[in-house]
């Protein structure tokens, strides 16, 4: 019944903004919609797009019952070799994890820019006061923790000189920040902007360095891309429409996420002006940009194995989906 209330209130904002009629359709007559379960690691914009394409219909309109289920850390990988889950949003587990020889697949880049900030107790003034102190990330060896030691490298700071810990989510790392248990965490949108608007301190982000790197997409097992690419491609389908619609949709977009994180309407709109700049036109992120991630984490040791991405990264169904477009 939550969840009802929930989805019922997001439709009366939509039919407010009058585009109930463009985006409530539903799928085509007769269609028997596919359950379908995809995993997100955290309650992150990094993740909005399938958040719209669940909440605005856009999943049932091409055929798809999806439930969004929400896992952490190794839970992840663990859930989608059970076959728990169908697919996965955090695409550098997955790929990880494919390296260490799990039949898993990337098969599209919904974001190409890592949305993150380092952010620090306002007494921190630069990167050179986190020498001796800790700093929070989500889980040690993932992308978070290899953007977090590369701004701090970046800015100056041999990152051996800070002490990382996990938290295990995002919200977490809030929450450390705020009790003052860490100096600083790296956060992910919308957290770095409601932090910075209580006066914590903006150290260094990785739109400041115009970072790249796949922060949003979609994995999945080998196994499914060769016995339902059928069900591959309604997924990439749906996802490219919705990234379609959050381009073109601004107001819609902008309440959405006011509604969904409870942010007044102008951290809302800055949150969503920095998301949309990562958004990727065609699903792919290029395979060198992506490799040098993964060599820099295995040069700093964040991963047992070096990571070749043309190995663990197939764009085949996607490419189809893409001529299908044309």
């Amino acid at each position: 019944m939550k969840e009802k209330a929930i989805l019922g209130g997001i439709w009366t904002l939509i039919a407010a903004l009058g585009l109930f009629a463009s985006i409530s359709l539903p799928a085509a007559e007769g269609q028997e919609l596919k359950k379908v379960r995809i995993g997100y690691p955290a309650f992150s914009l990094t993740f909005l797009t399938f958040f719209v394409a669940k909440d605005a219909g856009i999943f049932k309109r091409n055929g798809l019952d999806v439930d969004l289920v929400q896992l952490a850390g190794a839970v992840q990988t663990s859930a989608l070799v059970a076959g728990e889950i169908d697919y996965l949003t955090g695409i550098t587990g997955p790929l990880v994890a494919a390296a260490r020889g799990l039949p898993f697949k990337g098969i599209m880049i919904t974001h190409d820019r890592p949305l993150f900030w380092v952010i620090a107790n306002p007494e921190i003034r630069r990167v050179e006061d986190l020498i001796g102190k800790t700093v929070a990330v989500d889980r040690l060896a993932t992308l978070q923790d290899i953007v977090a030691r590369d701004l701090i490298k970046r800015k100056g700071l041999n990152p051996e000189k800070v002490t990382f810990i996990q938290t295990g989510s995002v919200s977490n790392s809030v929450q450390a920040l705020s009790q003052g248990s860490v100096a600083a965490a790296l956060l992910s949108l919308p957290h770095n902007v409601i932090m910075t608007q209580k006066g914590y301190r903006d150290l260094a982000s990785a739109t400041e360095f115009n970072m790249r790197a796949a922060s949003g997409g979609i994995a999945t097992r080998e196994v499914k891309l060769k016995q339902e690419p059928a069900q591959v491609k309604a997924v990439l389908r749906a996802t490219f429409e919705t990234m379609d619609f959050n381009r073109r949709e601004k107001s819609w977009m902008i309440s959405y996420i006011q509604n969904k994180w409870k942010l007044t309407p102008a951290v809302a709109e800055e949150a969503y002006r920095y998301w949309l700049q990562g958004l990727t036109n065609d699903g792919k992120i290029p395979l060198k940009d992506l490799q040098g991630t993964y060599d820099q984490a295995y040069a700093s040791q964040l991963i047992p194995t070096p990571v070749t991405v043309k190995d663990v990264m197939d764009y085949t169904l996607l490419d189809e989906v893409l001529k299908e477009k044309r």
